[in-house]
C-alpha cells in the first residue's frame, strides 16, 4: 500500500517539478539576454542573438569541466590565429586596423578572466545554481561588428547573475 502511494505521489509530483525547472531555465535565458543588452549600453540596439546554450547546472562559479576548459582554450587559439593571419604573423601589423586592435583587446580581457578562472579553480562542489552561454553579434564603440560568447552563472533561483565573463569569437 505504501509503495503504491509513493508511486502515485511521485507520478503527480515529477511533472510539476519538471515544469518548475523548465520555467527557471526559460527565465535564465531571458535574463541572460537582458544582461548582455544592459552591458552593451548605447550599443544595445545592435545586439543580435546567434545562439544560446541549454541551461546547465553549475557546481561553483569557478568549476569548469575538462571539456569546457578545452573549448575555451581552443577558442583563444582560434582568436590568436585570426590575428596572426590578418597581420601576416605580425609582419604587417597596423595599429590603425580597428578589427585587429579590438579583437586583441577583447582577447586580453578574456585571458585575464581565464587566468583568474584557473587560479581560483575549485573542485566540483555542491550544486550552486545555473550556467548558460550566449553567442551574440554587436557593434563595438567604433561601430565595428564583433562576435562574442558570454558565460553567465546564475543563483539557484535563476534570478541573479553571480559571475560572468566574455570570450571573443573569431
Amino acid at each position: 500500500m505504501i509503495k503504491q502511494l509513493l508511486i502515485i505521489f511521485s507520478t503527480l509530483l515529477l511533472p510539476s517539478a519538471c515544469m518548475l525547472r523548465s520555467g527557471v531555465k526559460t527565465r535564465i535565458k531571458k535574463r541572460a539576454q537582458e544582461e548582455i543588452k544592459q552591458s552593451l549600453g548605447n550599443q544595445a540596439q545592435t545586439y543580435k542573438l546567434l545562439g544560446i546554450s541549454d541551461v546547465d547546472s553549475a557546481f561553483g562559479k569557478n568549476y569548469y569541466t575538462k571539456a569546457e576548459v578545452q573549448g575555451i582554450m581552443l577558442m583563444m587559439e582560434k582568436i590568436t590565429q585570426t590575428i596572426m593571419h590578418r597581420t601576416n604573423n605580425m609582419k604587417t601589423f597596423n595599429p590603425d586596423d580597428q578589427f585587429v586592435m579590438n579583437l586583441a583587446e577583447r582577447q586580453m580581457v578574456a585571458i585575464d578572466s581565464i587566468s583568474r578562472m584557473t587560479i581560483q579553480s575549485e573542485q566540483k562542489g555542491a550544486w550552486s545554481g545555473w550556467k548558460v552561454k550566449v553567442d551574440y553579434l554587436a557593434l563595438d564603440r567604433a561601430g565595428k561588428e564583433y562576435r562574442a560568447e558570454r558565460w553567465m552563472f546564475f543563483d539557484k533561483h535563476g534570478k541573479q547573475v553571480e559571475h560572468s565573463f566574455e570570450l571573443p569569437l573569431p
